[in-house]
């Protein structure tokens, strides 16, 4: 019978309490900050050294970035957008090549030509502002 008594100031304390939690979450004035990506700021301009029929050097970078491609091993290779049409450069033994990175957003897998082990990615972010 106890329990029976308890009920309904139960029942109004809870509603009271989720009252009060629903409300504390609106009404705010204060904005809320736009999402910023995590990990390394994007960078203007890279260098990616292919070593071992390896890419390495791809961290995050800007539209339109100036990418440098350096090809330490002793045969041919390519940074092969898997995107057709987006990039698609050569880069013979020894030498190294110069091209800018898509203006477009988001992540661009790429391959070589030649090796179909050697993959990789560019990461291409906005700079947030501080």
């Amino acid at each position: 019978m106890n329990s029976t008594r308890n009920s309904p100031w139960r029942l109004g304390l809870a509603i009271g309490l989720l009252t009060f939690a629903w409300a504390a979450g609106c009404g705010t004035s204060e904005e809320i900050a736009p999402p910023t990506s995590s990990g390394p700021a994007p960078i203007p301009a890279v260098t990616i050294t292919i070593d071992h029929q390896n890419y390495t050097g791809t961290p995050p970078i800007t539209p339109g970035a100036v990418l440098t491609v350096v090809n330490l091993d002793s045969v041919k290779h390519s940074i092969t957008s898997k995107r057709p049409g987006l990039f698609d450069h050569e880069i013979g033994p020894g030498q190294t090549i110069t091209f800018t990175a898509p203006d477009e957003v988001g992540s661009h897998p790429f391959y070589c030509r030649y090796h179909a082990n050697m993959d990789g990615a560019l990461s291409v972010r906005k700079l947030v502002a501080p």
